[in-house]
């Protein structure tokens, strides 16, 4: 039996599926976890939801209940937390997530704030180090990077290299200036966001706290395959921060065309800027001797300036 196996967890299913329902339900069972209600639509749902004061936890499968909904009941129900069942999602990811959300809560809550802000984008070294450090000389902020993280290129800007198990303590102390988190890497929020390995925990931190997202892809086709899945899984989030997309590299060739096309099909409304490639923005941000060399006027820096005008802080 799991260490899930406690009534506070007060689970909910509304599966539409009813021989899933019922595998979830026996799985659930099995490990001795607590299911108060097994809704069989949403009507019925809304009604028991409206008759309690408790905490619950909702499994539910995507066929049941539109997003427009989930959004309205997690407004009005504080106390919800949701769950999706995905078709790939198996019985012991499920009870890994319920896991983690029967651990106790962290010593340091964690608030969303504007001057916080997190760099993340897709996997293949996009740049994302080499941004941070752009906007943290612009906007004279400090950067915030993981000691598990690869080598990062330097800055002249303040960097606080901590562990992910402190990140919390950092967040929490965070005062009234500007910090941007060098967040590392996600295809997929909800999914990195409930992993409990360390990249997942940095990651998960910074989100808890970061007011801004600036996500980031390289001009190439792997970047734009890595930001149609990245879209489409951050629209399932039900608070999502301001996000800024960023396409790093940009080449203007007949290719970079079709790359640029794609980037702003995918990204639609959300705010988006596109940097050219430009292989002295590496060294000439760290160039404290000449501190002129880094905002010569060149298309690369004009766009960080109009990124960085974006936040707050």
């Amino acid at each position: 039996m799991l260490e899930i196996a406690e009534p506070r967890l007060n689970l909910i299913t509304a599966i539409s599926n009813s021989d899933q329902e019922e595998k979830i339900a026996a799985l659930l069972h099995s490990q001795g976890c607590n299911i108060i209600y097994r809704a069989l639509n949403i009507e019925s749902l809304t009604t028991f939801l409206a008759s309690n004061n408790l905490k619950v936890n909702l499994i539910y499968t995507q066929d049941f209940i539109t997003l427009a909904k989930l959004k309205e009941l997690s407004t009005s129900y504080v106390g919800l937390r949701l769950i999706q069942l995905e078709d790939n999602l198996n019985g012991q990811e499920l009870l890994n997530q319920l896991t983690q959300i029967s651990r106790p809560p962290l010593l340091h809550q964690l608030t969303r704030t504007n001057n916080l802000v997190a760099v993340l984008g897709t996997p293949g070294s996009p740049g994302i180090s080499t941004i941070v450090n752009h906007l943290a000389v612009f906007k004279s902020a400090q950067i915030i990077a993981a000691e598990h993280h690869n080598l990062r290129p330097q800055s002249s800007a303040k960097v606080e290299i901590i562990s992910a198990s402190g990140l919390d303590k950092k967040l929490a102390a965070l005062g009234s200036g500007l910090a941007i988190i060098d967040a590392g890497s996600s295809v997929a929020l909800t999914k990195t966001i409930s992993d409990r390995r360390m990249n997942a925990l940095w990651l998960s931190n910074s989100l808890a706290c970061a007011g801004n997202l600036i996500y980031v892809l390289s001009a190439n086709d792997n970047g734009i395959s890595y930001l149609a899945e990245f879209v489409s899984d951050f629209k399932k989030i039900l608070n999502p921060q301001t996000i800024i997309f960023v396409l790093n590299q940009q080449r203007f060739d007949r290719k970079g065309q079709s790359i640029q096309s794609k980037f702003l099909e995918i990204v639609g409304n959300y705010p988006s800027f596109q940097i050219p490639q430009d292989h002295k923005s590496i060294r000439s941000q760290v160039d404290a001797a000449r501190p002129n060399l880094f905002w010569r006027s060149t298309t690369f820096n004009k766009q960080i300036q109009k990124i960085g005008n974006q936040l707050t802080g």
